[in-house]
């Protein structure tokens, strides 16, 4: 199913002790968004905390009511359509599944609600608990699983529903990091394998950049780019997106005035002999990254972050080498 937006805006009331003895303050959660995810596409809402990408992600659900714009599932305008009758699911970051329910339980939850035949319920909560790899544990309660088979129990509630829309709000954040590499792989193999458009909302950017067909870069309620996440990294339109997909350096351009981008691994160093040209800097900082070796490297006009990979062929820069610098062509982003 295809997900357009189009001039999403909403606005909340919010009264502190001088405003409720002067006047009412609104606050623009989100503003003016538009964009449009084809049906398949993966998509994820991905900015800091309060920029307005759960709250549009609760519009899209249908649990907060967008304070003008317009919302289509298909040609089909949905603002005034109850959650239960969109075709959409969510899986949300708390699982929110029953303490007191079986796995079993849980999974067929929304099913019983509907009324269906029991051989009909059986036959759907045996198919979706083997697609994410539930099967034998149709028995246990919540506090007998470990984190990541609770968020499939989640997972598998919302796809036996069969929806035509997956809505996901920071279904890992709860997870320890190579838990969340792992379910992340899974959600997107899944999503893949199923082809169901799926809107996906994280503040975290290499989980977007891994999962995504495309990404959209929230700020302060406003979208400030959409694309596919090479796209996104190699060519930010702005310093907030360069800074907030990975790391960025800033430079001075004395020929047009602008800023360039450059990134880490864009930026070459050589020691004192190896290389004649570029120009020179001090190295001020040696990280150990594993595969990467994270220098900060002085210069006269800035501090520059640089990422080599650990090719154990040499010994890394020390603290105090000085370096010739070069910067790649390729890697340079004109910045306004």
């Amino acid at each position: 199913m295809k997900i357009t937006i189009k001039n999403i805006v909403k606005e909340f009331e919010s009264y502190g002790a001088e405003e409720r003895r002067k006047q009412e303050k609104i606050f623009r959660a989100v503003d003016d968004v538009s964009f449009t995810v084809e049906e398949g596409e993966l998509v994820t809402l991905l900015g800091p905390s309060g920029c307005g990408k759960t709250t549009l992600l609760r519009m899209i659900a249908g649990f907060e009511d967008p304070t003008s714009g317009d919302i289509l599932f298909g040609s089909v305008r949905v603002n005034d359509t109850p959650p239960n009758l969109r075709g959409a699911t969510m899986v949300f970051q708390s699982y929110a599944i029953f303490p007191h329910l079986s796995v079993r339980e849980n999974v067929a939850f929304g099913l019983r609600l509907q009324k269906l035949p029991p051989p009909e319920i059986d036959a759907r909560i045996a198919k979706v608990t083997a697609l994410v790899e539930l099967s034998g544990l149709d028995d246990r309660r919540p506090s007998q699983l470990s984190g990541g088979q609770q968020q499939r129990v989640a997972l598998a509630r919302a796809l036996i529903m069969e929806p035509q829309l997956l809505l996901f709000d920071e279904p890992l954040s709860n997870l320890d990091a190579k838990l969340r590499e792992q379910m992340r792989i899974d959600i997107r193999k899944l999503q893949q394998r199923l082809g169901i458009t799926s809107i996906y909302v994280t503040h975290d950017q290499t989980e977007a950049m891994s999962i995504s067909d495309n990404v959209i870069v929230m700020n302060a309620g406003r979208l400030e780019q959409m694309g596919p996440p090479a796209e996104l990294y190699s060519r930010p339109v702005n310093r907030f997106v360069a800074s907030f997909i990975g790391k960025a350096n800033f430079l001075p351009d004395p020929e047009s005035g602008h800023t360039i981008m450059v990134r880490p691994e864009a930026v070459k160093l050589a020691l004192s002999g190896e290389q004649t040209d570029g120009f020179w800097g001090r190295v001020t900082r040696s990280t150990y990254l594993g595969g990467i070796l994270e220098y900060e490297v002085e210069t006269k006009d800035a501090a520059l972050l640089v990422h080599e990979q650990n090719s154990f062929e040499r010994p890394p820069f020390a603290v105090g080498d000085a370096v010739s610098i070069k910067l790649l062509p390729s890697g340079l982003v004109k910045m306004d």
